[in-house]
C-alpha cells in the first residue's frame, strides 16, 4: 500500500504557509505524493469547505519548484469546466519543469450551479469528460489532429509543445458504473471515495465484475482527522464515508480490509470538512507515517 496527502488547498483553515510546511513535511517523511482538490467557482452557502480554494493546476506549478522528489496530482480535476487543450498544455508544462512527477485524476463534477456559472454543459458532462480525456492523451502522444462531438476544441495539423517522453498517470474519480466503466477505458486506476466498508466492498465486486477480471488499480481517497473518535463522515454531497482517525489500531484494521479488496494506494484528505487546523493536520500526517510509512 503506497499513501499521498490530500493537502488543504481549501477550507476555513487554509493557510499559505501550512501548505508550503505539509508538503514539504509530506516528502520529508517518505509519502509517495501530494495532491489539490479542484473547484472554481461556488454558490455562496453551498454546505462545502470548496468556497475558499486555490486554483489547483496554479497550485501545483508552485508546489512543484518548492519540492524535489514527491509526486504532484490533482483529486480531482473537474475537466468539464475547462478547455481541454490548455489544461493539456499546463500538466505537460508542469510535468517537464517538476521532472515527470506528475500524476491526474479526472472527475466528472457535481455541483450543477458552479457548471452554470462556467456556462458549461452539465448534463452532457460525462460525454465531455470522456472527448476530454481523449484530446488531452492525443496532445501528449503527438497526434495533430482531433474533432469530438461534444467538446468545442478542436485541431488541425498542429503542433503541441512540450513533448511528453512518457504516459502521464490518469486516474478517474468516483462511485458510479460510469466512472468505474470511464476508468476501464481510459485510465491507468479507479479512484473512488471510501463508503463504509460493506458498501464499498460491493463497489469494488462490481467495479471488478465490469472489468472481467482484467481490473485496473484501485486507488481511493480518504478522509483522516485526529481530532475525532467517530470512523464516519458526511460529504459535502452528504454521502456517508470512512474516516481515519486518532484510533490507529482500527485505521490499521481499515486499511488492512480496503488491501484486501484490492485497493493499493490511499490518498489521505486531512481536512475533510475544511476547519481542522494546520497544527492538527501536521501532527496527523506525522503520526500515521510513524505507523504505516
Amino acid at each position: 500500500m503506497r499513501f499521498g496527502i490530500c493537502l488543504p488547498n481549501y477550507g476555513d483553515t487554509l493557510d499559505i504557509e501550512g501548505l508550503k510546511r505539509i508538503s514539504l513535511l509530506a516528502e520529508e517523511l517518505g509519502y509517495d505524493s501530494i495532491w489539490l482538490t479542484d473547484h472554481v467557482l461556488m454558490p455562496k452557502n453551498s454546505g462545502t469547505p470548496y468556497e475558499k480554494i486555490l486554483e489547483p493546476i496554479s497550485t501545483m506549478a508552485y508546489l512543484a519548484s518548492l519540492t524535489k522528489k514527491i509526486k504532484l496530482g490533482i483529486s480531482s480535476l473537474v475537466i468539464a469546466l475547462r478547455n481541454p487543450i490548455i489544461v493539456a498544455k499546463e500538466i505537460a508544462t508542469i510535468d517537464l519543469l517538476s521532472n515527470g512527477r506528475v500524476m491526474l485524476a479526472i472527475a466528472a463534477g457535481w455541483n450543477e450551479r458552479e457548471f452554470q456559472f462556467l456556462n458549461a454543459d452539465f448534463h452532457r458532462r460525462g460525454k465531455i469528460v470522456n472527448e476530454s480525456i481523449e484530446l488531452m492523451k492525443s496532445l501528449w502522444t503527438g497526434k495533430s489532429s482531433y474533432k469530438g462531438k461534444y467538446i468545442k476544441q478542436f485541431y488541425e495539423e498542429a503542433v503541441f509543445e512540450p513533448r511528453i517522453n512518457r504516459e502521464i498517470e490518469l486516474w478517474i474519480a468516483g462511485n458510479s458504473e460510469f466512472a468505474m466503466k470511464r476508468a476501464l477505458k481510459y485510465g491507468n486506476a479507479w479512484h473512488p471515495n471510501v463508503y463504509p466498508l460493506d458498501v464499498f466492498q460491493k463497489l469494488v465486486e462490481k467495479y471488478k465484475s465490469l472489468a472481467q477480471n482484467n481490473w485496473k488499480p484501485i486507488r481511493a481517497r480518504i478522509g483522516f482527522n485526529i481530532t475525532v473518535s467517530e470512523n464516519y463522515y458526511l460529504s459535502p454531497q452528504g454521502e456517508r464515508r470512512i474516516l481515519l482517525t486518532k484510533d490507529m489500531n482500527t485505521n490499521k484494521e481499515i486499511i488492512e480490509k480496503l488491501e484486501s479488496m484490492g485497493v493499493d494506494y490511499l490518498l489521505l484528505a486531512t481536512n475533510p470538512n475544511g476547519k481542522i487546523s494546520m497544527d492538527k493536520q501536521e501532527e496527523a500526517i506525522k503520526i500515521f507515517a510513524s505507523k504505516f510509512l
